[in-house]
């Protein structure tokens, strides 16, 4: 099993650098019409790097052994042949290497944890850290599929865009209707003014706009443009609610009834935008297609190329747009993002209309969609600029925003999204692209599980208990840096692929941004899966002037974690020096990178150049109304908090005194000598280092110096290996959804459709759901 891991690590390196490097001027344009390479082409892929990688190892493993693993690892490569069909034959020999990689690891794990004669507490301790490695390669499988159908796809059969979209609607064609819904909250009325102006601009001759002022209770803030729609009775429509429920889905819902009757389609423009003109006349002739029930376009962003930060945060997002929505949008599962797309104001009423209690009501929304037989598209063309978060405590509400309502996504409708579940029209595609965008969200919670451990794993080398500290090969112990290095280059270089006019150094800012956004993702994810409904999440101001101490105030929490880990490594670096606790040392380098980077970011977007506007509403940035009741924490996050802890205190309590069985050793090259030394080293000793055994908390494949959990460092190799994003990119950590910032609040009031609303009107409802809107029994 040890020659199989390590001919797969090499394989999986040599192939996916290939690979990087030949996608890394990939034109999607030019890609779109082009064919995927032969099954034969496909199936002889992965070969030309496993035969290198056996070459490699045959002087440090026996040559028997290599030969067997290589054609083991070829003959489940052939399992992705049918599936790859639109992809390169590299793409399809990284992306299969990859996904055999992975499997091997855990299933050398589980024979380890086994074999190795654990019990008791230690047992159930290590499979518990089973649990996380297999989680971690589900994990590397969601990312990594998205990013290789992306740069590996010759052929896109739905994709819209770029000369390939839904042609334009003609003068003597049938324009639909479209209400265009501008949601707005507490925003500068210069900026909203500004958006008003371009919508007016518009090159269609059908369409009315509503601008719903949603819970602002700065009257100086709501004149001006109460006044400049009452300018402009043609087209605009004012709304000011005050007190009105359901947050932004009930301003939503709200416009949605006050439509024009003749309404066929509705738009989503937040309130910091400025829409080209050829927008509808460009897109509304996807819905010529009656089974349409929403577009996308990309969410784009203006004022950036004057700062690092900001190109940075720029091109982190643009990864959601351009590599995980013409992923998903090729099997139907493309989610409804909100700004800048429309919906089929039919089909919205169909599922029962916005849903009030999510707080990604869009993505949500989309689901239902999909799940009652309607498809949609994405569209890459970019037809619309707004503002990114200005500060960086801005951008970590608006991602926890995102992760919450993915977890609240998962929590309602994973029984749908189940392939045994027979009440949806939803594909088995489709589930699995909607199941990716959430589970995406859990890598940084995972990630920070495992950096616990390998602090964990650093502090039991500097007391030399041994007890979360296998002994194992040096060959093996380059596994696990070796995936974790190949997965950092992935991700820098998707960003670098797909990125218009992206430089190495935004690409690798774009990391670190994803990076630092780690610990309040794994915070929304653990309070995504137990609050019942959405949360306040607080973060202090950060004034204009912010200085290196303001800033660290802000990010206590990050910079907390950074300085124990960087304790820890100088400790077990101190007193048990090594060429093991360095490697232990170099996996934490990237999650400290990131809290550290924290405070950086504040300071960054603080002192980025900015146009007056813009400066004005990022000095005001940090008291913007958000979503959901401003509450303490509650009984349920405490308490997945504590079970949290119990886990990793599970992982590492002590262990029995059983020794392993010898069966559990692995055996690295044909030296009797070397695997004699392996199998009788002093089960006692934390610290057994020689030029063939050491100890080590983070390798794949191994037995503990006594009998005892497996630690978290070798489980980093599938967890370290992705970010998202999601989108999303989520991207993750990339992120899966994109509403914007701006679009928040939970007010209340009447207006007429056809005139300008009361500013000052309140209703008197004791409600918490207007009656003659759709209720929630209507909807699935």
């Amino acid at each position: 099993m040890t020659a199989l891991v390590l001919v797969a690590v090499v394989a999986t390196v040599l192939t996916t650098a290939a690979f990087l490097v030949a996608a890394r001027d990939r034109d999607p344009a030019d890609a779109r019409h082009a064919r995927g390479a032969s099954p034969v082409a496909r199936v002889l892929g992965p070969l030309p790097g496993l035969v290198l990688a056996g070459a490699l190892l045959v002087p440090v493993l026996p040559a028997t052994d290599v030969a067997w693993s290589v054609m083991a690892l070829w003959a489940t490569t052939l399992v992705w042949v049918p599936v790859t069909s639109r992809w390169s034959s590299l793409g399809h020999a990284s992306w299969a290497l990859s996904a055999s990689t992975g499997m091997a690891y855990v299933v050398a794990m589980a024979l380890w944890t086994t074999s190795s004669g654990l019990s008791g507490l230690s047992a159930v301790g290590a499979w518990a850290l089973w649990a996380l490695e297999v989680a971690a390669y589900v994990l590397v499988l969601a990312y990594g599929w998205e990013i290789h159908d992306a740069l590996a796809s010759r052929t896109w059969r739905r994709r819209l865009g770029r000369g390939a979209g839904p042609a334009p609607v003609g003068a003597d064609e049938h324009h639909p209707f479209v209400s265009i819904h501008v949601p707005s909250h507490r925003e500068p009325p210069d900026m909203v003014i500004a958006t008003l102006r371009s919508l007016l601009d518009l090159d269609y001759p059908a369409y009315e706009v509503l601008l719903v002022d949603n819970n602002t209770d700065d009257d100086a803030l709501v004149a001006p443009v109460e006044a400049f729609c009452r300018a402009h009775p043609e087209v605009l429509r004012f709304h000011r609610l005050l007190d009105w429920p359901g947050f932004k889905s009930g301003a939503l819902n709200y416009a949605e009834e006050h439509s024009d009757p003749r309404t066929e389609l509705i738009a989503v423009v937040d309130a910091d935008y400025q829409v080209d003109p050829g927008w509808l006349r460009d897109t509304v002739g996807a819905f010529a297609d009656p089974s349409v029930a929403f577009v996308q376009t990309p969410q784009d962003y203006r004022d950036w190329t004057g700062s690092q930060y900001l190109r940075s945060l720029y091109y982190s997002y643009d990864y959601f747009f351009a590599v995980s929505q013409p992923s998903r949008d090729e099997r139907n599962s493309a989610i409804f993002g909100g700004t800048m797309g429309l919906v089929r104001r039919e089909a919205l009423l169909d599922v029962g209309g916005w849903d009030e209690w999510c707080v990604t009501e869009d993505a949500e929304l989309s689901l239902r969609l999909l799940a009652r037989g309607w498809s949609g598209h994405h569209v890459d063309r970019t037809f619309g600029h707004g503002v990114m978060p200005l500060t960086f405590e801005a951008l970590k509400r608006q991602r926890f925003r995102w992760c919450f309502g993915g977890m609240q996504i998962l929590k309602r409708h994973w029984r749908m999204l189940m392939p045994w579940h027979r009440g949806t029209r939803l594909g088995l595609a489709q589930r699995v692209g909607y199941l990716n965008g959430g589970i995406q969200w859990l890598g940084d919670l995972v990630g920070l599980l495992f950096s616990l451990l390998v602090v964990l794993s650093l502090v039991d080398l500097a007391l030399g208990g041994g007890l979360v500290v296998r002994r194992l090969s040096g060959l093996l112990v380059l596994a696990v840096p070796a995936l974790v290095l190949v997965g950092l280059l992935r991700a820098v270089a998707v960003v670098k692929a797909v990125g218009r006019d992206a430089t190495w150094r935004d690409a690798v800012g774009a990391f670190l941004i994803w990076l630092s956004l780690g610990w309040v993702v794994a915070m929304a994810c653990v309070r995504g899966l137990v609050e019942p409904r959405g949360v306040f999440l607080r973060t202090p101001k950060v004034r204009g002037d912010v200085h290196w101490f303001q800033a660290v105030r802000a990010h206590l929490v990050e910079v907390g974690l950074a300085v124990v880990a960087l304790a820890s490594a100088a400790a077990g670096v101190a007193t048990r020096p090594g060429w093991v606790t360095v490697g232990l040392t170099g996996l934490l380098v990237v999650p400290v990178a990131g809290w550290l980077a924290a405070p950086a970011h504040s300071i960054a977007a603080m002192r980025a150049d900015l146009p007056a506007d813009l400066r004005r509403r990022r000095t005001a940035e940090w008291a913007r109304g958000w979503w959901g009741p401003r509450a303490r924490t509650s009984v349920a996050t405490v308490a997945g908090v504590g079970a949290l802890a119990a886990v990793v205190m599970l992982l590492v309590q002590p262990t029995s005194h059983e020794a392993p069985r010898t069966a559990a050793v692995p055996r690295v090259g044909p030296s009797p000598t070397h695997q004699s030394s392996a199998r009788h080293a002093p089960s006692t000793s934390a610290t057994t280092t020689s030029s063939t055994t050491s100890a080590v908390g983070v390798a794949p494949l191994g037995v503990t110096t006594s009998p005892t959990s497996r630690s978290e460092s070798s489980s980093t190799s599938p967890s370290s290996t992705t970010r998202s994003t999601s989108a999303s990119p989520t991207p993750s950590g990339s992120p899966t959804t994109v509403p914007s910032p701006t679009s928040v609040g939970s007010p209340t009031s009447a207006g007429s459709p056809t005139s300008v609303g009361s500013p000052t009107s309140r209703p008197t409802r004791t409600t918490p759901t207007p009656t003659h809107r759709p209720t929630t029994t209507k909807r699935p």
